[in-house]
């Protein structure tokens, strides 16, 4: 799509997805694999696996993790009786960026960890809490209300924008600019603002950015706003992640935003 504005100042999508694909990989919040060995007793490796949480656990044969069992289908026999081999969707490289792996696991529940062409860890969702995974969501946040910000700033010339703001939230952005203008911050009106409110400008009230975002509604933007609000607000109040929003529905919002800033950089970048 061709630039529709210039706007030199943007802070670059690119240069943040870069650090994060060249930076942060699976290891970052992998475990090491348990497991048990294929003669095992099924009954005594289910009841294990119960006292600890585990869900699945490896299998190990001739010295190397061979295939993997998950406890809800345990009974009676032997291990080796419900080992499952596995697939190529089960596998991914120990240097897959982190980025990529909040993508895989939206279509499974888990994921197995090779290096050097030898399963030796796990990753699953409640890994997905760790402070590398919440650092890369953050991230994609505050680049896109950085983001909105600028597009406002162009796009509503004069402040236009006020008109579509209630006058209470109006006053709250006031009182903060004039905060940081007495203690010399270098800032406009926009970026006091509240993210709730830079969504709603770019995503349903104006009908131009909606097309560029590709946002058919007003409806449709409210709706995207919300899950995004969602999202932010469980990162700012260090809550648990995947009970507000599920795990899909919060790979679904990060993929939203990507989006966003994928079109954001070719439309009003460079």
């Amino acid at each position: 799509m061709k630039n529709l504005f210039q706007a030199s100042q943007f802070s670059s999508y690119k240069s943040l997805k870069d650090l994060f694909e060249t930076n942060i990989t699976v290891t970052s919040i992998a475990e090491s694999i348990q497991f048990c060995h294929e003669e095992d007793d099924a009954r005594l490796i289910k009841e294990e696996m119960a006292r600890n949480h585990f869900d699945v656990l490896g299998v190990k044969k001739d010295d190397e993790i061979a295939g993997y069992i998950e406890r809800d289908h345990l009974s009676a026999g032997r291990v080796k009786d419900y080992m499952k081999s596995f697939t190529a969707k089960d596998l991914i490289s120990d240097s897959t960026p982190l980025i990529h792996l909040l993508h895989i696991l939206k279509d499974s529940r888990r994921v197995f960890i090779l290096e050097k062409a030898m399963v030796t860890k796990l990753v699953t969702y409640s890994d997905l809490q760790k402070a590398p995974v919440r650092m890369i969501i953050f991230g994609y946040i505050t680049l896109l209300e950085m983001k909105l910000g600028e597009i406002i700033n162009i796009h509503f010339p004069d402040q236009s924008w006020k008109k579509h703001i209630s006058p209470g939230r109006l006053e709250k952005a006031v009182e903060l600019y004039k905060d940081k203008v007495d203690r010399n911050e270098d800032l406009n009106l926009v970026e006091c603002l509240q993210i709730s409110d830079k969504l709603d400008l770019v995503f349903v009230e104006d009908e131009k950015l909606r097309t560029i975002f590709r946002v058919p509604s007003k409806t449709a933007g409210r709706s995207i706003a919300k899950e995004i609000r969602r999202l932010r607000d469980e990162l700012a109040h260090a809550n648990e992640l995947g009970t507000g929003l599920t795990w899909i529905e919060l790979i679904e919002v990060l993929e939203t935003i990507e989006g966003f800033l994928e079109i954001s950089e070719s439309v009003f970048y460079e």
